[in-house]
């Protein structure tokens, strides 16, 4: 098994959050830590994301009557209700950051397959679909299991470095599944549930003036300075 960091931050979010938030705590984690994360969280009703440069207006009438929020990652429609929410976060001092785009998405979910453990793959083109809705339209290297996509993402790159959000659905995952996937992503893995007060005030700065905007969930506009 290859393992992809020497050592990795495993943080169980204890609570769950709404989905500006959630976003806003990703970028944090991704800002401030020194180390590769993942995170693993937990939306406080059923949540609808888009990715970045999807279109609402074409959409809207699509989804249900959920809370939308927009990600900073790319990728399609998420409903998260039933769903397992996780990120993989690689600060750019961490040479991981600068893998290859298709490399990073691939290395990713064939360690999720792997500890998925029930006969899940990776998609081949063979499998691939065109639509706005991430989970009936598996992409190159998405997790299946059989037809049924079972693991999708949304990445972002950039001089922060690496951001890569991920839902698991269709499954029903033990409550050491995280532990164990960790395990096979890193040789040493520092488990938190707690972010630090830094983090936590960036987060809420981030939610403020970004994620909970309507001109950001619109138009992709921000206050950030």
């Amino acid at each position: 098994m290859h393992l992809l960091f020497d050592t990795l931050i495993l943080h169980l979010d204890p609570a769950p959050h709404d989905g500006a938030w959630n976003m806003a705590a990703d970028q944090a984690w991704l800002e401030q830590s020194e180390l590769p994360v993942l995170r693993v969280y937990r939306w406080d009703q059923p949540t609808v994301t888009i990715g970045y440069a999807q279109n609402l207006t074409k959409l809207a009438d699509a989804l249900p009557a959920w809370p939308v929020v927009r990600r900073w990652t790319g990728g399609g429609v998420v409903l998260h209700e039933n769903d397992f929410t996780y990120s993989v976060i690689v600060p750019a001092c961490h040479p991981w950051s600068q893998t290859n785009p298709l490399d990073s998405y691939r290395l990713i979910h064939e360690s999720l397959a792997t500890a998925l453990a029930d006969g899940s793959r990776l998609a081949g083109p063979e499998d691939l679909i065109e639509a706005p809705f991430c989970f009936v339209a598996p992409a190159l290297h998405d997790v299946v299991r059989g037809k049924e996509k079972i693991a999708g993402a949304g990445q972002r790159r950039g001089k922060l470095g690496l951001l890569h959000q991920g839902s698991v659905q269709q499954v029903l995952l033990k409550d050491d599944f995280w532990q164990g996937w960790a395990a096979q992503l890193a040789k040493n893995v520092i488990v938190k549930s707690e972010m630090t007060p830094s983090m936590i005030e960036r987060a809420n700065e981030l939610t403020v003036k970004r994620y909970s905007l309507t001109s950001w969930l619109n138009e992709r506009e921000d206050q950030l300075g």
